[in-house]
């Protein structure tokens, strides 16, 4: 059996214990910015994977991610900061990491390997939704179980790994292979393969975002302003898209009860509140559209 590249010594590993602290980072660094110029051959899958989790969203069904140990943290960072950046409701927002969600601080590696841990996780999942697997090794049991459930229930599945010709990549729907190198230190995936992760499911989210129509012009136009700084940032999107000036904008933020979308709307000439949800929904909730349909029927 051919050892995994993840499990793998690295070419530079040798002797690390006996360099300068400069030196062991910058092997460290140089490693990561290796593995992330792994994802670069995915773009193409992973273009495929954000249709797939807009889809799943503008269906009402449920996005996803079903994970362990490093590649569980990923998921749980990709997939909690989707609510308050492009406004999707929590209830299709679902992360499933192999031990659970409690008591994040004590190790739980064990579970990975639990069949009926996944089952019972897996109880949640709908034909429909759109499920991200991912394992750093590809075969981790854990997500392997998930996604075997998924396809027995319609949902569509997106399969990330690290390494080629595993369990995840072959079963998936939507393949994505992020081939780093050896770790700096063997088997570790939080490192590397963690990078490419990231970096990949941070591109998957924001595209879906911006196919959602939640993203106009780089800004969060559809974003949850829950602080002081969210609703300064509020302000500034209306401007920025508008031109009307931040007294306007916090007017019409107060009449759109904090929703950036319905703001500008109102400020481009929609007479009532739901004058600008019906273009908004007329349009599917895309902002630069139904911009463009209020200005139409305004000439």
């Amino acid at each position: 059996m051919i050892m995994q590249r993840t499990e793998q010594i690295h070419e530079k590993a040798n002797g690390l214990d006996k360099l300068e602290g400069t030196e062991i980072l910058a092997i460290l660094l140089d490693s990561q910015v290796e593995a992330a110029k792994c994802v670069l051959p995915a773009i193409e899958p992973i273009e495929r994977g954000a249709r797939a989790m807009a889809d799943a969203i503008i269906n009402g069904n449920k996005l996803i991610y079903a994970a362990a140990g490093s590649s569980g943290l990923q998921a749980m960072a990709d997939g909690l900061e989707i609510t308050p950046t492009f406004g999707i409701p929590i209830s299709q927002i679902k992360i499933l990491r192999a031990g659970g969600l409690e008591d994040m601080s004590r190790p739980k590696g064990e579970m990975e390997d639990s069949e009926e841990a996944a089952i019972n996780d897996a109880k949640i999942i709908e034909a429909g939704d759109c499920v991200i697997c991912l394992a750093a090794s590809g075969n981790t049991n854990y997500p392997v179980t998930i996604m075997e459930i998924c396809k027995k229930l319609g949902a569509t599945t997106i399969g990330m790994a690290n390494n080629p010709d595993t369990k995840l990549l072959e079963n998936s729907d939507i393949p994505i292979l992020l081939p780093t190198p050896p770790e700096v230190i063997a088997g570790s995936t939080r490192l590397g393969a963690g990078t490419a992760q990231k970096i990949a499911l941070n591109m998957m989210s924001s595209c879906m975002g911006v196919y959602l129509g939640n993203v106009m012009d780089g800004m969060m136009v559809n974003l949850i302003a829950n602080n002081a700084k969210l609703f300064k940032r509020s302000e500034e999107i209306v401007m920025n898209i508008s031109g009307c000036n931040r007294h306007q904008a916090a007017q019409s933020l107060k009449k759109s009860k904090g929703s950036v979308k319905l703001a500008i709307l109102l400020i481009e000439g929609a007479k009532t509140l739901n004058e600008a949800k019906h273009f908004l929904d007329k349009e599917m909730q895309n902002l630069r559209r139904a911009i463009s349909a209020l200005r139409a029927e305004e000439i």
